[in-house]
């Protein structure tokens, strides 16, 4: 069953024949969101760690002692390629695994046509 931000993505036409513009793997903001309470928990956490290699599952359990399971929710995260896993268990570092932004055609197309005004009116 597709989530909210799959509908809307395909609503809004993130299916575009470009392949080198599709963002592909990772999550977004929405994404996280949308977890499940423990599964949210995790994730906020490895975001809450700016420039981390990540962090190990030892480490997890003294931050968050009242998620159960963690383990089960890891690999299930990581199964969906939404968490970067550096490493073999027990002594693997997991990371967030955000999506890249799509790159702006608007940026390209602005300049000139800022300069095509600014030449017409010299």
């Amino acid at each position: 069953m597709p989530g909210l931000y799959d509908r809307l993505m395909d609503q809004i036409g993130d299916n575009d024949d470009d392949a080198n513009d599709k963002p592909t793997g990772g999550l977004t903001p929405l994404d996280i969101a949308a977890l499940p309470g423990d599964q949210r928990k995790v994730m906020m956490l490895l975001l809450r760690e700016p420039g981390s290699d990540g962090l190990t599952l030892d480490v997890l359990r003294q931050k968050l002692p009242d998620v159960k399971d963690l383990p089960d929710i890891l690999a299930e995260l990581a199964d969906k390629d939404w968490l970067i896993v550096k490493g073999r268990p027990p002594n693997a570092s997991y990371k967030v695994n955000l999506r890249r932004k799509r790159g702006s055609k608007l940026v390209s197309g602005i300049w000139s046509s800022l300069s095509d005004r600014l030449d017409d009116d010299g």
